[in-house]
């Protein structure tokens, strides 16, 4: 538009110009032939005319000629200028209409919709997207606000978020992904999320502009899977429960069973005539005393995920401690033809722990060590401090190892790394599992390493907060 009145100054201009110069040539022209035609002598006698002077027609056509270029070169640069003005404005005709196509693709294949407020927070635009997925015609929204829905009973539950959303409003700030409750096409509740951003044009608010999505499925799905863990929590407490109890009831008559065969062993009440009845009561002492170590691992086990186990903790020293768990398997070690190595530190500090569960993370941990190496191995027993000043008590072995792939699966409970050396002691793989809650319960981890054929190593950390001073 701007050319095009540029194009019609231009060309008045060099026509006010034209006939300037042929006005001003035409007078100077008539003047120098009056000049010419009249010549008074001074003495007064009037001289014949004499001829006109033609040297001011060729000024004329000079000028002329040079007005026509002007004019035509003029013309010649507004012509160029128009063919790109054209051709730009027809690419952007061009970028608009593709730019509107691709709203309009995106709009009609997206599963939210678009919308638009005013300043009053008022609908003024919403995409067909919206009747599709919601039910509701477009025109029957228009001038109505979401704002109206803040009354209902699951958005007034919710009173700061809606205080939240209303402060970013007023503050003219984009937000993202507001949920609240509205009346569907059928009149029942659903659920609905929007994320928008201001508009502002010439620094003034116009309103906001963004984006709505129809969350009621989402909404149903969670609920559904809420209850589903909620189901699952109640049937793993029952198990717990269930697991609690027959454990209970099993180690009243089993502790009889133990109790009456060690006194068989022991023949109290007289020399048995028969060396076999001995070694059967030694082995229903020894299945007995395999029984109850399975029974107390499982009550254990459902007694932490149940949530009932606490901690007794006290200042302990754990060079005894470690000293006498290697006590309690020595007859164990030696009867696998074991090397059983202690490195601990004399200047080691105390600990704050519950030293009846340490005892038992560091026992199963043996136990594993002496179950899974062969004759002539050796496991290392060690304690020290890390360099961020926490504790670790370290238990290696020269056994068979575990592979890569099994060694998370082996820390959880009732799951073993298939081997095939036979096991010397039984179990149901609770032995690593448990150990890993009780370290837990002291905000402790352990670190399993091991390569097939080479042995395992098991690392227990306990954070610095736990290192103490020997009481005086």
């Amino acid at each position: 538009m701007r050319i095009h009145l540029l194009h019609i100054a231009v060309l008045i201009a060099v026509f006010v110009s034209i006939l300037t110069l042929y006005g001003t040539s035409v007078s100077s022209g008539l003047s120098n032939a009056t000049n010419a035609a009249v010549q008074i002598s001074s003495t007064g006698a009037i001289t014949e005319p004499t001829p006109a002077d033609n040297s001011a027609l060729p000024l004329l056509s000079e000028t002329l000629i040079w007005c026509g270029v002007t004019f035509i070169l003029l013309q010649s640069a507004l012509i160029v200028l128009l063919v790109f003005s054209h051709l730009r404005h027809r690419r952007l005709k061009e970028a608009l209409r593709a730019s509107e196509k691709r709203y309009q693709d995106i709009a009609s294949i997206s599963s939210d919709w678009f919308w638009e407020l005013d300043a009053e927070h008022k609908l003024t635009h919403l995409s067909d997207r919206y009747e599709k997925v919601t039910g509701q015609t477009v025109a029957s929204q228009r001038g109505t606000s979401y704002l109206q829905f803040e009354s209902l009973n699951w958005d007034s539950d919710r009173a700061d978020a809606w205080k939240d959303h209303r402060d970013t409003l007023k503050a003219r700030k984009p937000f993202r992904n507001f949920e609240y409750a509205a009346s569907g096409a059928d009149g029942e509740l659903c659920y609905r999320r929007i994320s928008g951003t201001p508009i502002f044009v010439d620094d003034v608010f116009r309103g906001y502009r963004g984006t709505g999505s129809d969350i009621t499925e989402e909404r149903a799905r969670q609920a559904q899977l809420l209850r589903t863990i909620y189901e699952a929590d109640h049937a793993n407490r029952a198990k717990s429960a269930f697991l609690a109890n027959m454990s209970h009831e099993l180690r009243t008559p089993l502790n009889a069973i133990i109790g009456f065969s060690e006194i068989l062993t022991g023949q109290l009440f007289g020399k048995m005539q028969n060396d076999r009845y001995l070694e059967y009561a030694k082995d229903i002492n020894d299945t007995g005393q395999h029984l109850l170590t399975v029974l107390n691992d499982l009550l254990d086990i459902s007694r932490i995920e149940a949530g009932f186990l606490t901690l007794d903790e006290n200042v302990i020293d754990p060079r005894r401690m470690l000293r006498s768990c290697a006590r309690m398997l020595n007859e164990k070690i030696s009867a696998a033809n074991l090397t059983l190595n202690l490195d601990i530190p004399p200047d080691l500090p105390a600990l704050l722990g519950d030293e009846t569960r340490l005892r038992q993370v560091v026992i199963n941990l043996l136990t594993n060590a002496v179950k899974f190496t062969p004759e002539s191995g050796t496991i290392w027993v060690s304690a020290n401090i890390a360099d961020d000043g926490g504790f670790e008590i370290t238990v290696k072995d020269t056994g068979v190892g575990i592979a890569a792939q099994d060694l998370e699966r082996v820390m959880e409970p009732f799951q073993q790394a298939e081997q095939d050396l036979s096991r010397r002691y039984g179990g149901v793989g609770l032995g690593l599992s448990l150990a890993r809650n009780l370290t837990e319960l002291h905000d402790g981890t352990i670190n399993l390493e091991s390569e097939p054929g080479i042995g395992a190593l098991a690392r227990v950390y306990l954070p610095a907060d736990r290192v103490r001073t020997y009481p005086t």
